[in-house]
């Protein structure tokens, strides 16, 4: 497999293996509870190679999922190479070459981020996967960087993040990042990845609020959940609201229960034996039989004795495969964080 070269790296190619170890130590004062646990939603304050040593013993080979978001290196952020090694070889080095002129800002970037790539890896179950944000002026180094630590074979995709345009831009105005995705090991990653529809669970949670308040009043419940809606327009939730019915299992849209490509027979009214006509170019979704079962579900909506409509239910149809392209205003950050830190059920949590 072809690596990266870059000036330096045969100092930082071990130098995981000779940070030293430290201890974890909980600091009562600013836990969220009487007793702080180092198990349970840690924050560790200190230099983040000395902290990924420090999470080895207990985590190593535990944990899912990790995201980082490293230095972009746009050469105006004035981060530096300064780890605090014990090595007299490596002290020698950074002394003599890191500041030198010789070395690229490139080069200072691959030396910082080598290391803690590979002690990310350990961390990392073999079903785990990272996520790492980056830009335009490390990708290229980056990839290769993933590709000889991890594998190029463990490389899931390259997510395009558009963001905020940039109005500064003389050339071209670029308003997109990347989010680099690698598996630990894509033989034992899950084979299919889902995200929740962003707004459907403020949806469920009114949805189970309105069963509870209207009972089997299923049209009055639908009725406020149409004016519930209404109210939320300005929100994500209002992508929903052809989910505007209720019934014994949740809310539903009525949905086509044709497409083109469908299968093309001759379909009966459970009741009457009458063949349901169907639209030219389209085929129904299912068969017979199973038709048959979607009404005894109640699954199938009979608009007519020649027109029906299948019930589509919120919360099976509320996750997705991730896109490798998504927009998202990269100053909605700060905005969620603010949302997570005022949430009760979370500033409560021990």
């Amino acid at each position: 497999m072809p690596s990266l070269h870059f000036k330096g790296k045969v100092f930082v190619q071990n130098h995981h293996l000779t940070v030293p170890f430290h201890e974890l130590v909980p600091v009562k004062a600013k836990g969220l509870s009487g007793t702080p646990s180092l198990h349970d939603n840690v924050i560790v304050h200190g230099d983040n190679l000395s902290a990924l040593k420090a999470l080895l013993p207990t985590y190593h080979g535990k944990v899912k999922c990790i995201y980082i978001d490293p230095p972009y290196n746009t050469g105006n952020e004035g981060w530096a190479y300064n780890d605090n090694v014990s090595s007299p070889m490596m002290r020698d080095w950074l002394g003599k070459t890191v500041d030198r002129e010789d070395l690229t800002r490139h080069d200072k970037w691959c030396c910082m981020m080598l290391p803690r790539l590979k002690l990310l890896r350990e961390l990392l179950r073999d079903d785990g996967a990272i996520f790492i944000s980056i830009d335009d002026n490390e990708i290229h180094h980056l990839r290769c960087l993933m590709d000889e630590v991890f594998g190029e074979e463990n490389f899931v995709a390259q997510m395009v993040w558009e963001g905020a345009f940039k109005n500064d831009a003389q050339q071209i105005g670029v308003s997109h990042e990347y989010v680099v995705v690698y598996a630990r090991s894509i033989l034992s990653a899950e084979k299919v990845w889902t995200v929740s529809k962003e707004g459907v669970e403020l949806v469920l949670r009114e949805v189970a609020r309105l069963r509870e308040q209207f009972g089997d009043d299923y049209e009055g419940a639908s009725r406020a959940l149409g004016a519930w809606f209404l109210n939320n327009k300005a929100t994500t939730s209002f992508a929903h609201r052809r989910f505007r019915y209720i019934d014994g299992r949740g809310a539903y849209k009525l949905d086509d229960p044709t497409a083109p490509g469908g299968r093309k027979i001759e379909l009966r009214h459970p009741q009457t034996g009458k063949v349901i006509p169907l639209r030219p170019g389209r085929g129904w979704v299912f068969d017979q039989i199973r038709f048959e079962e979607m009404v005894k579900e109640e699954r199938i909506t009979f608009v007519s004795e020649t027109s029906i409509m299948v019930r589509r239910y919120l919360h099976e149809t509320d996750r997705i495969t991730p896109q490798s392209v998504f927009y998202q205003p990269m100053r909605s950050g700060s905005e969620r964080l603010r949302n997570i830190e005022m949430d009760p059920k979370i500033r409560t949590r021990g």
